[in-house]
């Protein structure tokens, strides 16, 4: 199913706030809890020795002789200089690696340059190997954002999205993975401080639950709403919309199209200090004639101005589904008369009924959409009742509300035998033993507990009481080295590194802390046995955690498919915009669910680039010309033969939208990101004093996009890039900026642009698409088919290896250094004859010895 349109994975500024200090918080922030936070912090920062800066004599001469006089200080060719690096350095690792490979490539010195004799090359090469090996993994680095949060949910037991309230992460070749990107600042501490401690706070042990005010109903058995309304009303709710009740079946939410307001909602009253836990709960389902074939509705879940889900729901009156959401109060909008809980319900794809007219409220003399297109079937509400009319309906049978809800610890699912909950030494050092260990995600001896026990004593000898006393204690492991950080699978300790391995498994396969059968195997140290490893990935990766968990950030990150999707029309009247953020996503979610299926039938690499088959859900079908699929779970669907598309990722419609330009096709964007993610051949970044090549100059105009690109070309700054960049990128002049394929193309377009929403209209005479260009290595190609089919096989091997990198760099927070690329090659090797499936190079990577002992 798409998943929720304002959920980013990774990074943005709503998600990355810092949060307004609490007041009145249930018990004290003791100085102990901060030395002994801070002081932790400070301990996880990884050790790494440096290499000696005056050893460089085996390489400083190589330098001097065949590479300064190009990357110096007279001519330093993209971007980079080499007169002045000292040695190797952590912070230039990569940049060696970087050499390693061009050197024993013989990619550089360039063709035509005088070439080094192996004599020269063998003991440069030697050295950085040496050298890199000497400055060990430093594959410690802290949880990133993602992984916090998820820790934080696994842990306490609790389903909020604590992503909101934790700051933002660096990045390492575009993945949020990357241990030097994981520095914490002081803020970033501060605002950990803060989310843990909401959070424990969210928790009881042996205290009751707070007594509050709970607003609940169960609509099916409800006679009258009037009395009910009224005493939501005298405790303080205030009422927006309540929909229609029907009596034993529970109240009607009116379908909307997007943009469209109504929805059930109402407001109810928050504790005065506005923190805590709220808990909203609904059982719900859809009503709809049988006699009539109608999209599914999608349920939207807003709670404080908050997006909590949204989803396509199915479900019948006779098996309704239970939703269940709970929600931090200080992550919230909250007026002075409460927060506002609203669910809507959305036709998010447009649709006729035979029989019925559609309304059509376009006005061709005011150019905005103000509209519905076809949706909406024309009907009678009076004459028709609900049940019979040509729309989906959503019941909400039960609804129920705790603004002051507090968890039971532990979870019941975990069914730890901890004996009777009471208020005693013995039982509070059981659920410390028991949290720790969990959140610790190994074994914790009792020296190491002891810390964490003594704090907890000493806020009950301050007057605390048990569950405050013991929620200080754990917020204090939370605040430790073990919780916040991954050690290394290399750890001197055995116990620690088997652990270790079943946290960086799960944590990249399913974006969560290692489960009891993970943890079985560490404990029974078990985690090296390549058949085990196997096994474990099998497992993983079809848990229906991977693709939230693994493959949507990886494939996210990977790919850049954060960057905007353009959908445009060619005339701003068309209701088409209103269906424009259901397609957007659904169009994103093709490529991840695409690679999915690649990783969940191991299916061969080539299919990355060239198959019969992608994934489509009923938005994707519309956008691509294809009938008969129905719904928004995305499904293997195969294509016609006809469709010049294809399969692969390439002329996925989300793709090729994305690699627009302000709204117009622009085969340098394009270009530059198939060089860059799929063929290995990365261009480098432009020379800062580049002058822009704007195809809206007057001076532009009418030129074809060939001409314009050889202006570039003809510019000695622009040609070294230009030249493999603009021939890759002509290979995908067919697609529209809506990712849609065409065959001629305009002279000129016109844009207009009115509230976010872009008309594209050609203007002028038209002519073929030009798509002739030419790949890296010489490769010509006339039609986009044809740059698929040269892809898939003279560059099969690139796109393997830039896929492992990426890959290596997930997995194991850092870019392969020259012994990496080794392994790699070797997976590379060992899968070749089988042509490359790709969850065995999922398995060669997890086998590998960057993953199980750096």
């Amino acid at each position: 199913m798409v998943p929720p349109y304002q959920i980013p994975v990774q990074g943005g500024d709503s998600l990355g706030r810092i949060l307004p200090p609490e007041r009145n918080f249930p018990h004290r922030m003791p100085k102990l809890l901060l030395h002994l936070g801070i002081a932790l912090s400070l301990a996880a920062l990884p050790s790494i020795a440096s290499a000696d800066d005056a050893d460089t004599k085996e390489f400083a001469p190589f330098l001097r002789k065949h590479c300064v006089a190009c990357h110096g200080p007279d001519k330093a060719e993209s971007g980079l200089r080499l007169d002045g690096v000292a040695g190797m350095k952590v912070e230039n690792r990569n940049l060696w690696t970087m050499i390693h490979e061009r050197v024993a490539s013989g990619e550089m010195p360039p063709a035509g340059e005088a070439r080094p004799a192996e004599a020269e090359t063998k003991p440069v090469l030697a050295w950085i190997v040496k050298e890199q090996k000497a400055l060990g993994n430093g594959s410690t680095r802290r949880l990133n954002r993602r992984e916090q949060a998820a820790a934080l949910r696994d842990l306490t037991g609790l389903g909020i999205d604590f992503v909101a309230s934790l700051p933002g992460d660096g990045t390492v070749a575009g993945f949020d993975t990357g241990a030097e990107g994981l520095q914490d600042a002081a803020d970033s501490v501060a605002q950990w401080m803060r989310t843990t401690r909401r959070a424990v706070d969210g928790l009881r042990f042996v205290d009751p639950a707070p007594e509050g005010k709970r607003f609940s109903a169960d609509f099916r058995e409800l006679k009258d709403t009037k009395k009910l309304l009224d005493a939501w009303r005298a405790d303080g709710a205030t009422l927006k919309n309540f929909g229609t009740h029907k009596p034993g079946l529970g109240l009607l939410v009116e379908p909307r199209s997007p943009g469209e307001r109504e929805t059930l909602g109402f407001i109810l009253p928050v504790p005065a200090d506005r923190q805590g836990v709220m808990r909203l709960k609904v059982l719900v389902s859809v009503m709809r004639p049988a006699e009539f074939k109608i999209p599914n509705p999608h349920l939207w879940v807003e709670v404080g101005g908050k997006d909590l889900d949204y989803l396509e729901l199915t479900a019948t009156a006779d098996k309704p589904l239970e939703l269940e959401y709970e929600v931090q109060l200080g992550d919230l909008a909250i007026t002075n008369k409460g927060v506002t809980i609203s669910l809507a319900n959305r036709v998010e794809l447009p649709y006729a009924v035979p029989g019925f007219e559609n309304e059509d409220r376009m006005r061709a003399d005011q150019p905005v959409p103000g509209g519905t297109g076809l949706y909406r079937p024309v009907f009678d509400r009076k004459v028709l009742p609900p049940e019979k009319q040509p729309v989906p309906y959503i019941v909400v049978h039960r609804i129920e509300v705790e603004p002051t809800f507090v968890k039971v610890w532990p979870p019941p699912a975990w069914k730890a035998d901890l004996g009777e909950p009471k208020d005693s030494a013995e039982f509070a050092g059981k659920l410390l033993k028991l949290w720790t260990e969990r959140a610790w995600r190994r074994p914790a001896s009792e020296s190491e507990r002891a810390p964490f026990f003594a704090l907890y004593s000493k806020q009950r000898t301050a007057g605390d009481g048990f569950d405050n006393a013991l929620r200080a204690a754990f917020q204090s492991v939370l605040m430790s080295v073990p919780f916040r950080y991954l050690p290394s699978s290399g750890h001197k300790d055995p116990v620690v590194a088997q652990h270790a391995i079943a946290s960086r498994l799960s944590f990249m396969l399913v974006g969560s802390p290692p489960d009891a059968e993970l943890r079985a195997l560490a404990a029974a140290g078990k985690l090296r046995d390549p058949a085990v490893l196997d096994a474990q990935v099998d497992r993983l990766l079809a848990d229906a955690r991977c693709l939230p968990g693994f493959v949507r950030p990886f494939v996210t990150q990977w790919l850049q498919l954060e960057q905007p999707i353009t959908i445009a029309q060619d005339d701003l009247q068309k209701m088409e915009f209103r269906w424009g953020r259901y397609l957007k996503a659904s169009m994103k979610e093709e490529t991840v669910s695409y690679a999915g299926a690649l990783l969940a039938g191991n299916r061969p690499a080539r299919e990355l680039v060239e198959s019969d088959w992608t994934m489509m859900n009923d938005a994707l079908a519309r956008h691509y010309g294809y009938a008969g699929v129905e719904g928004s779970e995305l499904r293997k669907v195969t294509l016609r033969k006809d469709d010049p598309r294809g399969g692969g990722i390439l002329g996925q419609a989300g793709i090729q939208s994305m690699l627009c330009w302000m709204g117009d096709n622009w085969v340098i964007y394009r270009g530059a990101w198939v060089l860059r993610h799929v063929l290995d051949h990365p261009p480098p970044p432009p020379p800062l004093e580049v002058p822009e090549l704007n195809p809206a100059d007057g001076k532009h105009k009418g030129k074809t996009y060939r001409e314009l690109l050889k202006i570039h070309q003809e510019d000695k700054r622009c040609a070294v890039c230009h030249r493999t960049i603009d021939p890759a990128g002509f290979a995908f002049q067919n697609f529209d900026i809506s990712g849609r394929w065409r065959d001629v193309e305009h002279e000129r377009y016109a844009k207009g642009e009115l509230d976010g929403r872009i008309a594209w209209k050609g203007e002028g005479r038209t002519r073929p698409v030009d798509s002739y260009g030419k790949l890296p290595r010489g490769e010509e190609f006339k039609t986009f088919a044809e740059f698929k089919r040269a892809v898939a096989e003279h560059y099969q091997a690139d796109t393997v290896r830039v896929f492992l990198k990426n890959l290596a760099v997930y997995a194991t927070g850092r870019m392969p250094d020259v012994a990496g690329m080794r392994e790699i090659d070797a997976m590379m090797k060992a899968s070749v004859a089988n042509g490359y499936p790709m969850r065995d190079l999922v398995k060669a990577m997890v086998r590998s010895k960057a993953f199980l002992e750096e």
